[in-house]
């Protein structure tokens, strides 16, 4: 029986891919701005990540960027029936990148418009708390959703992918009762205390 959680880990057998077998997904970037960016740059490249879809896109589908769902697909198949827990990474980290990419939304009209069929069918296959994190209770799914709901069912927005998405965030909403109106906490005003007792918002 073990005592703690640290000594059952050290139980497990380390497993390691042999040599050759490891699943090659595309190399996600780990910064997402270019280079020498100015500070404004940077923070414009952290809330928009359509530098970092760029960059995953040029590696092996800037001659089809609609390819890059095969790759989310293969990365959740390989979570859901293989186990892979790196493929959930991925496909967890790679579709950050898609919805955060505000700019690219306009761009890749088709990629969005397929995304959202991805995603419709993906979600049927997992119950809905399956992306609450145990630790936070926080839904990682919904925070992702809501930025990408928030550009495509924009006013601005292309309208068959702006009522494509208004559909799918309204299934989300009936099935798994997700609220994607609430406005996230990194969202909400931060309340600071100056000398003298006055606040500013």
């Amino acid at each position: 029986e073990c005592r703690s959680y640290a000594e059952g880990l050290a139980r497990l057998p380390r497993m390691e891919p042999r040599a050759g077998t490891q699943i090659r997904f595309s190399e996600l970037p780990k910064q997402m701005y270019p280079d020498g960016a100015t500070p404004e740059e940077i923070t414009r490249h952290s809330m928009d990540l359509s530098y970092a879809l760029e960059k995953v896109i040029s590696q092996r589908y800037s001659s089809s960027p609609l390819e890059l769902l095969a790759e989310l697909q293969f990365a959740f198949v390989c979570f859901l029936i293989g186990s892979v827990y790196d493929a959930f990474e991925h496909w967890k980290r790679l579709l950050n990148i898609l919805c955060r990419s505000e700019a690219a939304v306009a761009k890749y009209r088709e990629l969005y418009i397929n995304l959202i069929s991805v995603l419709y069918h993906q979600l049927g296959e997992i119950p809905a708390d399956f992306f609450v994190d145990i630790v936070s209770q926080d839904n990682f799914l919904t925070s992702t959703l809501q930025v990408f709901f928030s550009c495509a069912c924009s006013a601005a927005a292309d309208g068959a992918l702006r009522k494509k998405a208004e559909k799918f965030k309204a299934h989300l909403t009936k099935k798994f009762k997700w609220d994607f109106e609430a406005e996230p906490e990194d969202c909400a005003p931060v309340v600071v205390e100056l000398p003298g007792g006055l606040q500013l918002d």
